[in-house]
C-alpha cells in the first residue's frame, strides 16, 4: 500500500480543502500523475484551460500542506495509505463517482474479488436485534463473506463480534480519523478487527467523530459491499441512510423483520415494505447475492489446511495467533530441533503456519486443530 511513490502526492491532493474528486479529476486530466500535478509551478498551473478560481484555489491551498509532516502523522498512527490507482483498492468502491481518492488503513486490505456484506443498525438494539446481527454475521463469516460495518455501539459491534467469532474477516469504516477509535469502549474490538481484517477511514488524521462524518462514511460501507443488511433500526436511523446509499449504488438491501410493537425495528419493516429482501437466515443472503459457491470453497480450503501427521499436529497444538519461538516449540513438543525446523518449513508452504521473522511462528488462519493446554 504505502510503498507506492505516488502516495505522498495523493495524500496532498486528498488534504486540499473543498477539493473533491470532481475538481481534482479535472486537474489530474492534464497530468500524467499526481506527482506531476503537485510539483507543477504555479505559473504553469494558471495557464491551464480551467476556471481561474479553481486554479488559484489549488495553488494557494497546496502551499499550506507539508507532505512530509502529513506522512509522519500517518506513520505515527500505525496506518498505511491506499489510493484509487492501487491494484488493491476495492473494486466495488472504485465504481463510485464519489469514491474516496485515498483511504487510511490499519490492517490488511481485502482482495479485490472478496465478497462483502455491510451490516448496520441502531446503536441501541434490543436483545433480539443484537442476536440477529451477531448470529447472521457469524454464519456469513463462516461461509467466507467479509462483514463490513462502522464500529459503533449496538448492531455494528454485534456484527464485528459475530464475524470474529465465525473466524472470518471483518472491516470497520470509521467516521473519524484512523488515529482515533470511536467509541473508545470499542477499542478492544478494533484491535481484533485490525488483526483479522482492516479499519478504513477517508478522514485526515486527527479528525473528530462529527455527525456529518458518519453520514459521509456510510456511502463507503455500502460501496465496499455487494449488499447491505439492516438488522434493526427505527424509522429515523443512520442505518437507513446507509441503505439509501446502497440503493443509489445499485446494491441489494436486506432487512430483518420485527414485530408489530417493535419501535426499534420499524425502519426494517418499512424497508421490507418498500422492497428490501426479508431475511430469515444467512442462506437468504447467500442465495440472493449468488454467494453459495463460497460455502463449498470454504469447506475445500478447510480440508486442505489440516496437519498431515502426528508431528505436524504436535507442533500446531502449541501454536495460536501469538508468535512462538522455535526453541519454545522444541521444548513444548520435545521433538528434535532439526525435525521441528524442517516440519515448520513444510507447514508454512502448506499454509498451516506463518512466520513473523526471528525464528518465530504462529498458527495460520482457518486451521481447525485446537491448541493444547500448557
Amino acid at each position: 500500500m504505502s510503498d507506492n511513490p505516488q502516495h505522498r502526492y495523493w495524500l496532498g491532493l486528498h488534504l486540499l480543502p473543498k477539493f473533491g474528486i470532481v475538481k481534482l479529476s479535472r486537474l489530474l486530466a492534464h497530468f500524467e500523475s499526481p506527482e506531476a500535478l503537485w510539483v507543477e509551478p504555479d505559473a504553469a498551473i494558471l495557464r491551464l484551460s480551467l476556471p481561474r478560481k479553481l486554479l488559484y484555489s489549488f495553488c494557494a491551498a497546496r502551499q499550506k500542506i507539508d507532505l512530509q509532516r502529513e506522512l509522519d502523522k500517518v506513520a505515527a498512527a500505525g496506518a498505511s495509505l491506499l489510493s484509487q490507482d492501487d491494484a488493491a483498492y476495492p473494486a466495488l468502491l472504485r465504481q463510485l463517482d464519489d469514491r474516496p481518492l485515498l483511504l487510511y488503513v490499519r490492517g490488511q486490505v481485502m482482495d479485490a474479488d472478496e465478497k462483502c456484506l455491510g451490516v448496520v443498525g441502531t446503536r441501541k438494539p434490543s436483545k433480539r436485534g443484537w442476536d440477529a446481527a451477531n448470529e447472521l454475521s457469524q454464519e456469513l463469516a463462516r461461509q467466507g463473506v467479509t462483514i463490513v460495518s462502522g464500529l459503533a455501539h449496538g448492531i455494528d459491534a454485534a456484527a464485528h463480534r459475530g464475524a470474529l467469532a465465525g473466524g472470518g474477516r471483518t472491516i470497520a469504516v470509521l467516521g473519524c480519523g484512523i488515529d482515533k477509535i470511536y467509541p473508545r469502549e470499542n477499542s478492544e474490538i478494533a484491535e481484533e478487527v485490525i488483526a483479522s481484517g482492516a479499519i478504513f477511514s477517508e478522514l485526515p488524521i486527527g479528525s473528530p467523530p462529527l455527525p456529518t462524518n458518519f453520514l459521509q462514511r456510510n456511502r463507503i460501507i455500502s460501496g465496499l459491499s455487494h449488499g447491505v443488511l439492516v438488522a434493526e433500526a427505527p424509522e429515523r436511523s443512520g442505518a437507513l441512510n446507509t441503505a439509501h446509499h446502497a440503493l443509489a449504488q445499485g446494491r441489494d438491501v436486506f432487512a430483518v423483520p420485527h414485530g408489530y410493537y417493535s419501535i426499534s425495528g420499524r425502519g426494517c419493516n418499512r424497508l421490507i415494505q418498500d422492497g428490501a429482501q426479508l431475511v430469515m437466515d444467512a442462506s437468504d443472503i447467500l442465495d440472493a447475492l449468488d454467494m453459495t459457491h463460497l460455502t463449498a470453497q470454504t469447506q475445500r480450503q478447510a480440508e486442505l489446511i489440516q496437519p498431515a501427521d502426528t508431528t505436524e499436529s504436535a507442533i500446531l497444538a502449541q501454536l495460536d495467533s501469538d508468535p512462538s519461538h522455535v526453541d519454545e516449540i522444541v521444548r513444548e513438543t520435545q521433538l528434535p530441533a532439526s525435525v521441528v525446523s524442517g516440519t515448520l518449513a513444510l507447514m508454512e508452504l502448506k499454509g498451516l503456519v506463518e512466520t513473523v521473522g526471528a525464528m518465530q511462528y504462529c498458527r495460520a488462519r482457518n486451521t481447525n486443530l485446537q491448541r493444547s493446554q500448557r
